[in-house]
């Protein structure tokens, strides 16, 4: 069980444009999720659908430094949040099992 993470572009409601993605294959995401108790990540369900626009990144990495998020599958995470929040037509997705 994981929570893939990437980040979009919608045209419409059928078009989307996947800029990025950090899958969770190890599952070192969902099981953050389980752990921490923080007001952005409890909005993240491990088994269900969240999007997070442009103006949330810098909450998101906040949050993702205040729990000790650290390895290469959060800083790959950082990075992907810092594409997103350089241009408001992004979305970052979470998707879970």
């Amino acid at each position: 069980m994981g929570v893939d993470v990437r980040v979009v572009r919608r045209q419409s409601r059928r078009r989307v444009t996947e800029v990025g993605v950090v899958p969770d294959g190890g599952g070192a995401f969902s099981e953050l999720l389980e752990r921490v108790d923080h007001p952005l990540l409890n909005r993240i369900d491990p088994c269900g659908y969240r999007e997070l626009g442009s103006v949330d990144m810098s909450d998101f990495v906040a949050a993702l430094d205040a729990v000790g998020a650290e390895g290469r599958q959060f800083d790959d995470l950082r990075a992907l949040a810092a594409t997103c929040a350089a241009d408001r037509s992004l979305t970052m997705e979470f998707l879970g099992d």
